[in-house]
Formats: structure tokens, C-alpha cells, sequence
């Protein structure tokens, strides 16, 4: 798990690398062939209080609102949820890399370049109510770049079009999807029941016992023996939001009783996620986060890897019970 993560941070810093790269060559190229500077209105720095950004893109008639309210990121608009933060800063760095481009001197009229009607308008938003707004227009006639300008200024720039894919983002794609949103590395305490099984752990003195089945009360896990249970519950995602889901909690398959995973982390924060009714054409189940109105799909393959990891700790710890009395009877 630690590999395939340290293997997607490089590939992630690598697109950020190329990207500035590209944004520092078109740049210069511009200053080469349009040598007029004009006077800069927006530049952006880490000091700069942004919270909140709306999305405006005229050409897929869509409008994302995001707020910053004690430091987390939340959507407004056009659904009420908590937003994927990583994505979020990632917005605002890619603003203060665009407000560092050198401004160049319209020769045309703003039509021509796109910037009359943009394609996508980018709205940053600062505590004292001020706001300045990125707007993005038509292609370059040559190369894979687009004409950008703030609307505050009176120049122009060039942005590479991966620049522009970064601000066009989707409801789905700013969302929080992860079901367990605390570090694995922060959990305490897990609970899962599921049909007849359930078990439950807690982590003590750098070690992980077991709570339930009463029958293993007070076993140590084998070191690692929840590593896969943790990763697991850490890759769990959500797969569609049923936003507009109008059903009622027991059609969905939400009882009294259900199937539901509990963790609790440091500082006694509990996070549970119930599972509902099986969606067989979605190949997923029904999925709600307590304290959550919005109903969710969960991935069918993820559900199915629980229920075998929840019986391929059970095993190992057994297994290991058996091996520990061996050795105890040979001494």
C-alpha cells in the first residue's frame, strides 16, 4: 500500500513539474513573439485567504460553488457535501501558478481570442469579500494552449490546455468520496458486523487485540494481521451518489439491524457506514455514513473483500493460537 502511494505522489508530482514546465516555455515563447507587457491587477500568493471558488462553465452549462468555512472545504452548490480538500488546494495552486504569467497586449478585439464570451470562468473569493475571476477562451490558432486573462486586467496570457482540464471539474469529481475519512494510521477502534459474523478490535500499547467474538476476547492479532483490513477500509469509495434518491431508508435496505463497519479514531471520533440492499445491475450495495443524509453506491467487489478479510483475520489469529500452543506443550 505504502509503494502504490509513494508511486502515484511521484506520478502526481511529476504532471505538477511538466505543467509548469510547459506554463514557464509558453511564457517565455510569448514574451518572444508578443514582446508588450501591460500592468498586472491579480497576483496570488500563499498569503492570499481564498475561501471559496466557483466553477462556471458555460460550455457544459454547469456552476460549482466550493466554500472554506474552519479550514475544510465544503460544496455548495449545486449539492450540499463535503468537498475533497486535496482537490480543492490544488485549485487554488494552480490560480497562483496562472497569476505569475506574463500579461500581453490584446492587438484584437476580446471575440477573437475567446475572452468575450469565456469558455470556463473561475471566481476566487477572499474573506473581505473581494473577488477576481479567471476567464478562459478559445484555442490558440497554433500549439495545444488557450487564451486566459483575469477580469480585472487589461492583458492576456496563454495557458496550456492541461491547465484548463485542471479547472474543469465535475460534482463527482470535488466530492469526499472516501467512506473513512481519518488516517489509517489514526484508527483505535474497528467494529464490523456483517450477516451473522462480527468482530470487533482495538488498537492498545502498539498492537491490535480482539474485543469480540467473546471467545477471542483479549487475543493479540498477529503483527500485520489487519494491515489488509485497514488498507481495505481505507480504499473504500464511494462509487455514485444518489442524490436524488426517493426512497425510504427500509426500501433501501437500512434497518434496525443491518450490516455496518464502525471505526473509531483519536480523539473518540466514530465514523459508521451501514450497508443497505444489493444493487445487482450497478454491481454494488446501498451505502449511508451516520449522520449523513446522502445515500450512496459502494463498489460490490469492495463489500465481498470485507467479509474475506474479516475471516482471514479470524483464521490467522487461530492459526497462530494452534502454533503458539504447540510450542507451549513442547517446552
Amino acid at each position: 500500500m505504502k509503494l502504490v502511494r509513494t508511486v502515484v505522489f511521484i506520478l502526481l508530482f511529476i504532471v505538477v513539474m511538466a505543467i509548469y514546465l510547459f506554463q514557464t516555455r509558453l511564457a517565455r515563447e510569448a514574451l518572444t513573439y508578443v514582446p508588450d507587457e501591460v500592468n498586472r491587477g491579480v497576483v496570488l500568493s500563499r498569503e492570499d485567504a481564498i475561501d471559496r471558488v466557483e466553477l462556471c462553465d458555460h460550455v457544459r452549462k454547469t456552476q460549482i460553488t466550493l466554500q472554506k468555512d474552519k479550514g475544510m472545504w465544503m460544496l455548495e452548490t449545486p449539492v450540499r457535501y463535503p468537498a475533497e480538500g486535496r482537490i480543492a488546494e490544488g485549485l487554488l495552486a494552480a490560480a497562483r501558478m496562472v497569476s505569475k504569467q506574463p500579461r500581453l497586449r490584446a492587438e484584437k478585439d476580446w471575440a477573437e481570442y475567446g475572452l468575450e464570451k469565456p469558455e470556463l470562468e473561475i471566481t476566487f473569493g477572499f474573506p473581505e469579500k473581494k473577488q477576481v475571476t479567471l476567464q478562459i477562451g478559445a484555442p490558440t490558432p497554433v500549439g495545444k494552449s488557450v487564451f486566459a486573462k483575469w477580469d480585472i486586467e487589461r492583458g492576456y496570457f496563454l495557458l496550456s490546455s492541461e491547465m484548463k482540464s485542471a479547472f474543469q471539474q465535475s460534482v463527482y469529481g470535488l466530492r469526499e468520496k472516501r467512506i473513512f475519512r481519518a488516517p489509517a494510521g489514526a484508527f483505535r477502534k474497528i467494529f464490523l458486523e456483517m450477516g451473522k459474523s462480527s468482530a470487533e478490535w482495538i488498537w492498545k500499547d502498539g498492537d491490535w487485540y480482539w474485543l469480540e467474538p467473546v471467545e477471542k476476547f483479549g487475543q493479540k492479532v498477529p503483527e500485520g494481521g489487519l494491515n489488509p483490513l485497514l488498507a481495505a477500509l481505507q480504499s473504500l469509495h464511494v462509487k455514485e451518489f444518489q442524490d436524488n434518491n426517493k426512497k425510504s431508508k427500509a426500501e433501501l435496505g437500512f434497518f434496525m439491524i443491518h450490516d455496518r463497519v464502525r471505526v473509531e479514531s483519536e480523539g473518540g471520533k466514530k465514523e459508521t457506514f451501514y450497508f443497505g440492499n444489493e444493487v445487482p445491475d450497478q454491481n454494488a450495495y446501498y451505502g449511508l455514513r451516520d449522520g449523513e443524509k446522502t445515500v450512496f453506491l459502494v463498489d460490490r467487489g469492495k463489500v465481498i473483500e470485507l467479509f474475506d478479510l474479516l475471516k482471514s483475520v479470524a483464521n490467522e489469529t487461530a492459526r497462530k493460537d494452534i502454533v503458539d500452543q504447540r510450542l507451549t506443550t513442547n517446552d
